[in-house]
């Protein structure tokens, strides 16, 4: 009996420490990144107008408990290839469009792009931390988040997530 005790318990203790993190590498934004997701990921695709240019806006995303990993990625049109300088201001604006989505204000010098940074909000859940990065290559814009509230944010696994971000293009 006391045999049978020890099993059901040490197999209840591996259960309980069985991870919830399944990584896996995946090709994401139409082949331009490479990322680590900690579960089976899922895109969706709206479109999205920049200062009168349509763009095709695609959200990766994979979640674990209440933590939100993802990859976001638009190719430029054409007009903004042809203008590095309105590529960048959309750029720029997308990491803008980050801290207003927060609750905060963008603050006055933003990020160099390709920089990972912390940006700790408010939503409508209450206090969230986002770790972000946005990068522009001369053919798209593309980002890595991960989001979660503040009080559980798993750096471990954002770090792992951000470092494991790979753009191709």
């Amino acid at each position: 009996m006391i045999r049978i005790g020890l099993i059901i318990l040490l197999s209840s203790l591996m259960l309980a420490c069985t991870p919830s993190y399944n990584w896996r590498e995946v090709t994401v934004a139409d082949g331009a990144a490479k990322a680590f997701f900690p579960d089976k990921p899922v895109t969706q695709t709206r479109p999205l107008n920049y200062s009168g240019h349509q763009l095709s806006f695609s959200m990766t995303t994979a979640s674990v408990d209440d933590t939100l990993f993802a990859v976001g990625y638009a190719p430029l049109p054409e007009a903004l290839r042809q203008t590095p300088e309105m590529a960048r201001e959309f750029a720029l604006s997308v990491m803008a469009e980050l801290y207003q989505n927060l609750g905060l204000p963008p603050p006055a010098q933003l990020p160099e792009l390709g920089t990972p940074v912390v940006i700790e909000g408010r939503s409508p859940q209450g206090p969230i931390r986002m770790r972000v990065a946005v990068w522009l290559t001369s053919y798209a814009l593309i980002e890595g988040i991960v989001m979660a509230d503040q009080a559980s944010f798993p750096e471990p696994q954002a770090d792992e997530f951000l470092r494991g971000l790979q753009v191709v293009q």
